[in-house]
């Protein structure tokens, strides 16, 4: 039965072929499998394809890479959540990621400036999340490594340019590039035979442009019900002081404390869970045992408390618990 490859997977094969370090080959080949046509012909392929990727990772497992959730990346998950910064040339990732975190990526006028992945960490309240840096994508570049990134992330933070009258066609060529390997952008994320969704929002960046607010109109009517648009300056920073805030409350990040019986809690550092976590979660975020041997737990809310509550207790922000074995 024919196999039917399209030319992106051919083009795939190639920079495979061509690929020298194991972390690149991983990469590669997890591109390879989310551009091959899904049908009886290629059933096979896909069944080699899938084996190779898994010798290559035992590899890369064995030299020690810290290869994160795509393979190959030369930093570590940290903090309450990771959000990676996505969009075309110059539309001021790298300035974002300046003015929200402690890194300091190279921020320059002409395109493709970024050249790796680059993390950072911001800062809300008492938690830290991780925003990541990107390299440019475009209808004709997709970065190594960052399909596999944006597969694991949290959620993804589209960022256009409202400097630009190509805008719209910038962004459509983005998604565009992630839609030939499947996966797409939509407010909640979801997982299927015809692709994955990321969770994503759009950052309406450079609000202080000439023409800007008539270019947030269109990207609003162009983003419709499918994603939310955040206007920003990095400039004036017009929205840059609450985005941390924000992005928190869109995450459903929950966070829980803990204190021993007759002591006062720690209040500097939270355990950061998810909203609809309960009591036995965070028992089992503590220690993979411990929630097998909690008897009850104490629950301060609110101001309120003491109450008695058990494992199934769902967890709000900023409660303070006392666990019992």
């Amino acid at each position: 039965m024919p196999t039917n490859l399209t030319p992106e997977y051919r083009k795939a094969e190639a920079a495979f072929r061509d690929a020298r370090t194991v972390d690149e080959k991983v990469s590669r080949l997890e591109e390879m499998i989310a551009l091959l046509p899904k049908h009886k012909g290629t059933d096979h392929l896909f069944a080699d394809l899938k084996r190779r990727l898994a010798k290559l990772k035992g590899e890369q497992e064995a030299g020690g890479k810290k290869a994160g959730h795509g393979g190959g990346l030369s930093f570590e998950r940290e903090g309450a959540a990771q959000v990676v910064l996505i969009g075309p040339p110059n539309s001021g990732k790298s300035s974002l990621l300046r003015a929200l975190t402690h890194a300091v990526p190279e921020v320059a006028e002409y395109p493709f400036t970024t050249q790796h992945l680059l993390p950072g960490m911001m800062g809300f309240e008492d938690v830290q999340l991780q925003l990541v840096d990107s390299p440019a994508v475009t209808a004709e570049f997709m970065p190594v490594h960052l399909l596999g990134l944006v597969r694991g992330a949290d959620a993804v933070l589209l960022v256009a340019d409202l400097a630009a009258d190509s805008l719209l066609e910038d962004l459509e060529a983005a998604a565009a590039a992630f839609a030939l390997r499947n996966v797409s952008f939509g407010r909640a994320r979801s997982g299927g035979e015809g692709g994955e969704v990321v969770r994503a929002r759009i950052l309406a960046n450079k609000l202080d442009a000439p023409g800007a607010a008539e270019r947030l109109e269109l990207l609003r009517e162009w983003a419709g019900d499918r994603l939310e648009v955040l206007p920003l300056s990095c400039a004036d920073r017009r929205g840059l002081n609450e985005l941390p805030g924000e992005l928190f409350r869109w995450l459903g990040i929950v966070r829980a404390y803990t204190k021993h019986p007759g002591q006062k809690p720690d209040l500097t550092k939270p355990y950061a869970l998810r909203e609809g976590s309960t009591v036995g979660d965070l028992c089992v975020r503590i220690h993979k045992d411990f929630a097998e041997r909690l008897a009850f737990a104490r629950l301060w809310r609110g101001g309120a408390g003491p109450l008695t509550v058990s494992r199934e207790e769902p967890l709000r922000d900023r409660d303070v618990l006392e666990l019992h074995t």
